[in-house]
C-alpha cells in the first residue's frame, strides 16, 4: 500500500499577489514508513535540540522567513536546515507529486476557492491513481486538518465530497481504499514532507515569475527535482 501525504501552498483564487496554487504530495510505500517517520523524527531532533519532535512541524514558509521555532536562528543556519531537509527527501524511498495552478489562465467557470480546490485536487487523484494502477497497488490519502488560507475545517466536508464525486466517476477503476484522512501535521512525517515540497514547489516558481532566485531554495529544490512529477494547469 502506498500512503499519500497532501499539502498545500499558494494562496486563494482572488489574491493576486502570488498567481499559483500548489498541491504537492509525497507517496510513500508502507514498507518504507517507518524507515522515514524515524529518520524525520530524529532529523527534527536534530534541528531543534530544546524541544521534543512532536511540539513542531517542518514548514518551508517558517523555516525562510524565521518564524515560530525558528525566530531565534540566523539565516545561515535555516538555509543550512533547508537544504538538509531537501537533500534527505532526494534520498528518502518516496515519489514526489506537485499539481500548480496558475490562477490567472483559469475559466471563468472557476469562481471560488473551492472550485480551485476542487479543480487541483482532482488532477492530483488522476496522477496518483494513474501510478496505483500502473503498480497494482492500493492507496491511501492524508490531508493536514489545520485550516490555512483556502482549505479549514468547513472545506473539509467540501474535499470528502469532491472525493467522492472523483470515485463515483472512476468507480471502475480507482485503487484508493478509504475517504481520505485528517491529522494535524507535527504528528505525520509525511504531512510535514508534503509541505515543504509545496512551499518549494510555489515559492521557487513566484521567485522565476519576479526574476529573481533565492540560492537557497533554488538548491534545495533543485536536490528534489529529479523525484518531482510536475503537473500544471492549464
Amino acid at each position: 500500500m502506498i500512503f499519500f501525504y497532501v499539502d498545500e501552498s499558494g494562496t486563494g483564487l482572488k489574491d493576486p499577489r502570488n498567481p499559483y496554487f500548489v498541491l504537492g504530495c509525497v507517496a510513500i510505500d508502507s514498507s518504507d514508513w517507518r524507515r522515514i517517520d524515524t529518520e524525520v523524527y530524529t532529523l527534527k531532533r536534530r534541528l531543534i535540540s530544546w524541544a521534543k519532535p512532536d511540539d513542531w512541524e517542518i514548514k518551508g514558509r517558517s523555516l525562510r522567513r524565521g518564524d515560530d521555532f525558528f525566530s531565534n536562528q540566523n539565516w545561515q543556519e535555516r538555509a543550512q536546515a533547508i537544504q538538509e531537509i531537501a537533500e534527505i527527501i532526494s534520498e528518502f524511498p518516496c515519489e514526489l507529486y506537485a499539481v500548480q495552478v496558475d490562477k490567472r489562465l483559469l475559466p471563468r467557470s472557476v469562481e471560488t476557492d473551492p472550485d480551485l480546490y476542487r479543480l487541483a485536487f482532482w488532477r492530483l487523484l488522476e496522477e496518483l491513481n494513474l501510478n496505483l494502477v500502473k503498480t497494482s497497488q492500493d492507496g491511501m490519502l492524508m490531508f493536514d486538518m489545520r485550516s490555512s488560507s483556502i482549505h479549514s475545517s468547513i472545506q473539509d466536508r467540501r474535499l470528502i465530497d469532491a472525493y467522492r464525486e472523483w470515485i463515483g466517476v472512476h468507480r471502475e477503476n480507482n485503487q484508493f481504499i478509504e475517504s481520505p484522512w485528517f491529522g494535524f501535521s507535527e504528528f505525520y512525517s509525511g504531512l510535514q514532507l508534503a509541505d515543504f515540497v509545496s512551499y518549494l514547489v510555489d515559492f521557487s516558481n513566484n521567485e522565476h515569475e519576479r526574476g529573481q532566485r533565492s540560492e537557497v531554495i533554488y538548491r534545495a529544490f533543485k536536490s528534489m527535482e529529479p523525484k518531482l512529477i510536475l503537473v500544471k494547469i492549464p
